[in-house]
């Protein structure tokens, strides 16, 4: 089967079908014809054909078998041809090599911060929830910020929810038998590792029970590269005693090994609760005020409940709350106009799959447009690959004449010209995929060196590969196209005039 007859399945399917039910009602007539019943006439006529699903599923076997012997046919004989022109092969498989590398490379930094979800259970069901209008209060951090008190009454909503849970990027002074130093570090919820339904390869994780007053909960989590790199893979090490800006605290649990936080650009070394932001935020004993906003609030939403369910069915608690919320002491004196505002405050909820990233915020678009850059770069790589094959082209021309005089169809030509072009783009989407660590190194060092060093890599992956390998057959069946299509074109008389004029 050629490669239109590949491209017509659907046609191909539809003509088999007709094909088997005229031979199989012209049988069932001829046996009726012979004094058969019906019935009988068909059951008879099923028992010779051997049933009609059968006979589909052979000539599917037929075809697609021809197929990939030709395909492979192909693949041979172009491999053989290129061998013998080494500075074409060179030259179409470093443009190729460029583009598809440069593609690679940009698009394994989209996906690990804009496309990747989070290793957690579940996390098409992560929503953010955010504050939109006049919050009446003072923050700190980056964006999306909510107090921990409201963060706690947002965890009573079980009937939307399977679990609400807040987290607050921030760096401390960890001492670790030695001088402190700063370390990356998150304060959150007691609800945060079962909300996201993260477990531990040592220990337990911080539990709703650590939501204790301020300052009665002195226990931690550590990463599990943490605990490899700077305890030494201690298997003794839950109970071991940290300073955290030199207030003791307990290791209670090392997280599983995949789990590295829900923001790309803050990857923590540990866990804090809530309940002891003061000692992790010298100075800060606003925990219980609710007009200190400082936490990012994410939640679970139960299997039936979508963002917007969840949205319009906050508001009504929402508002009543802003109402008590002015009443409550301590609430500052604002002017009318501003309280108007207030009021008219919402909650936004939002997919988070991705998890939150302030990172993310910054370099999306940025990405998106380098992506587009590199996109287009690539198709320049395929034109300036399809102008060499035409020409390669017209350099066989004689050869391409000949076998259609002998009877090779336009169709079986086209494809041998696609197989050069698949295989050249092959060969230079490895090329490509070896290249690509290299370029995506040099595009992090461009990058914040206190977040990319940690939140990116520059390694391949088996997602990675299979966008290589998707990127390099486009590429091919692009870069291809031109020529398959110009192969056909010229008449086989004129050409045959040329060669004995």
């Amino acid at each position: 089967m050629n490669l239109l007859n590949w491209f017509r399945r659907a046609r191909l399917e539809y003509d088999l079908d007709r094909e088997l039910q005229y031979h199989f009602d012209r049988r069932v007539s001829d046996l009726m014809e012979e004094g058969l019943p019906e019935s009988e006439a068909r059951r008879r006529a099923t028992l010779e054909i051997g049933g009609l699903a059968q006979v589909r599923e052979e000539v599917r076997d037929v075809w697609f078998t021809r197929w990939l012997r030709d395909f492979v046919y192909d693949l041979k004989f172009s491999a053989r041809s290129f061998v013998r022109s080494p500075s074409f092969t060179a030259a179409t498989v470093l443009s190729l090599a460029v583009g598809i590398g440069a593609t690679t490379a940009i698009y394994s930094l989209v996906d690990q911060l804009i496309l990747h979800a989070l290793p957690v259970r579940e996390p098409e069901r992560l929503v953010l929830i955010d504050w939109k209008g006049d919050p009446v209060s003072t923050g700190f951090g980056s964006w999306n910020l909510m107090s921990y008190p409201i963060c706690r009454d947002l965890q009573r909503h079980d009937r939307l929810f399977d679990g609400v849970l807040c987290r607050a990027a921030t760096t401390i002074t960890l001492s670790i038998d030695g001088a402190p130093e700063p370390t990356a570090a998150e304060i959150v919820s007691g609800t945060y590792f079962h909300v996201l339904g993260v477990g531990t390869a040592l220990g337990r994780v911080l539990e709703p029970d650590d939501d204790q007053p301020p300052g009665e909960s002195p226990s931690v989590v550590v990463s599990y590269d943490f605990w490899q790199t700077r305890l030494g893979g201690d298997p003794a090490v839950v109970g071991r005693t940290v300073r955290v800006n030199q207030y003791p605290m307990t290791i209670v649990g090392v997280a599983e090994p995949t789990f590295r936080g829900v923001d790309v650009g803050e990857v923590p070394a540990l866990w804090i609760p809530a309940s002891m932001a003061a000692h992790a935020l010298p100075g800060f004993d606003n925990l219980l005020d609710r007009r200190t906003r400082w936490m990012q609030v994410l939640g679970r939403l139960k299997a039936d409940v979508t963002p917007a369910h969840a949205q319009a069915a906050l508001q009504p608690w929402f508002a009543t709350m802003l109402v008590e919320d002015m009443g409550r002491p301590g609430f500052p004196r604002i002017t009318a106009e501003r309280r108007q505002r207030f009021l008219a405050s919402r909650l936004e909820v939002t997919p988070a799959p991705q998890g939150h990233s302030a990172l993310r915020r910054r370099l999306a678009q940025p990405l998106w447009v380098l992506f587009a850059a590199t996109a287009v770069l690539l198709g320049l790589a395929c034109l300036n690959v399809a102008g060499l094959f035409l020409a390669r082209g017209f350099a066989r021309d004689r050869e391409i004449k000949t076998r259609l005089a002998l009877g090779a169809s336009r169709g079986r030509i086209g494809r041998q010209l696609l197989a050069d072009s698949v295989l050249v783009a092959l060969a230079g989407g490895l090329c490509g995929v070896a290249l690509a660590p290299l370029a995506m190194r040099t595009l992090i060092e461009f990058l914040p060196r206190d977040t990319a060093a940690t939140a990116l890599h520059a390694s391949t992956d088996r997602r990675l590969l299979a966008v290589a390998f998707a990127v390099s057959v486009a590429a091919g069946l692009l870069s291809g196209l031109a020529p398959a299509i110009q192969a056909g074109r010229r008449s086989l008389i004129a050409s045959l005039r040329e060669r004995t004029g």
